[in-house]
């Protein structure tokens, strides 16, 4: 059972350099940004949605508000410039990278929600804003429609079922890295073997979706 009083330091910042390593690869790849667009996504998709959680929690200034962590992102964006040189592609590494940043986020998110006294459901909740928040200002940013918006592979339900899990562990006498680990690769599971054999979400009224008969 969880009995500390903050996020253990490793957890923050390698959640952090993995989601903005992400997002500078999305930037580089996808988008083929300049220096500039690129640190701002990986800003974005790194610290975004720990800032959120931060915001909706209400406990002052977010902890992403730190050199340790903007240096981190820079980090990671000097690491995806690199990767660069090497790889003329990086569509698998960056869905991969998407996966495990989620999941790390997921946990992390819950398990701060945990220390500052929410309820389960809250914990939860929260697990899940902060796996898809940078996600979704990245995406913003970019000019596309958020991916957990579009009935494309399960990433927000992934990350719940991950913070569901993660909540329930945190009530065993578990170790907290094992918690953590088992959690994480939970959500990097499900969310690879959605992309693996195509199981996404359908539109909210599939009905909606005719042919028009005048074709």
């Amino acid at each position: 059972m969880t009995t500390g009083t903050a996020i253990p330091l490793w957890l923050d910042l390698l959640t952090v350099g993995i989601g903005s390593l992400q997002g500078a690869l999305f930037a580089i790849f996808y988008k083929r940004f300049d220096l500039v667009g690129v640190i701002a996504v990986a800003i974005l998709a790194g610290l975004g949605g720990g800032i959120l959680r931060d915001v909706l929690l209400a406990i002052g200034r977010p902890a992403a508000m730190q050199d340790r962590y903007i240096i981190t992102a820079i980090a990671a964006v000097i690491t995806a410039l690199i990767i660069g040189r090497w790889f003329k592609s990086a569509v698998s590494s960056v869905v991969f990278l998407d996966s495990a940043a989620m999941a790390l986020f997921a946990v992390a998110g819950t398990y701060k929600a945990i220390i500052n006294s929410t309820s389960e459901l809250v914990a939860v909740l929260l697990g899940v804003v902060t796996a898809v928040g940078g996600g979704v200002l990245r995406d913003v940013v970019c000019r596309i429609t958020p991916q957990i918006f579009t009935g494309g592979p399960l990433y927000a339900t992934a990350s719940a079922i991950g913070a569901t899990l993660f909540v329930l562990l945190n009530k065993t006498s578990l170790n907290l890295n094992i918690s953590v680990a088992i959690s994480a690769t939970a959500i990097v599971v499900i969310q690879m073997a959605s992309v693996r054999f195509r199981i996404h979400l359908k539109p909210a009224l599939a009905s909606l979706d005719f042919e028009d008969p005048s074709k």
